[in-house]
């Protein structure tokens, strides 16, 4: 079967389900989710950014105008298997040519860190990708500090390749290059 193109894939509206984990399109509804976890300090430091100063209702106007214009982002929400919202996925930086992106992942709830539901959330989106699209490779970028996701990320097959420095953050990046195994299921 013919993979699709990142276009394509990115127009798709799948539902994805692992062991844990559900990823699913993002609604209006998790906005209030997204809105208290991007105030949280603790959670905006893990990726190096400033907590929002929008009010609830400014973020809620920018989260709908995202759902409806997505752009080039592909952005699962994460469920448990009994329908929690407990984070979500993001693809992003789109590099056409090469068959890239950048993936970043996002447990919101902390009570579900250091259990598995990352790691189930990355390998399903990773078998889904390599599967049924034509990116060749996904890297990230993870504080230098951030043992935990470090762990997480190389559980799911990521390799560190190097670091780089943005402002006073050193970061790990790590990348995964589609892998025969998953390539041949079917």
């Amino acid at each position: 079967m013919p993979r699709s193109t990142i276009f394509q894939f990115l127009n798709r509206q799948s539902v994805l389900t692992g062991s844990k984990v559900r990823l699913r399109p993002r609604r209006l509804e998790d906005a209030a989710d997204q809105y208290r976890w991007r105030c949280d300090e603790d959670l905006c430091s893990l990726d190096a950014s400033i907590p929002t100063s929008f009010s609830f209702a400014e973020f809620l106007d920018r989260y709908s105008v995202e759902l409806e214009y997505p752009g080039l982002t592909c952005t699962p929400a994460i469920d448990t298997l009994d329908d929690q919202h407990i984070g979500e996925c993001s693809l992003f930086n789109f590099d056409f040519l090469s068959n890239t992106a950048e993936l970043g992942v996002l447990i919101g709830e902390k009570d579900f860190w250091g259990r598995g539901y990352g790691t189930d959330a990355i390998n399903i989106l990773l078998q889904d990708i390599f599967t049924t699209s034509d990116l060749n490779k996904l890297f990230l970028r993870t504080l230098d500090w951030n043992i935990r996701a470090r762990k997480c990320f190389e559980k799911c097959g990521f390799t560190a390749i190097g670091s780089v420095t943005s402002g006073d953050y050193r970061f790990t990046v790590m990348e995964i290059v589609r892998r025969e195994s998953i390539e041949n299921v079917q």
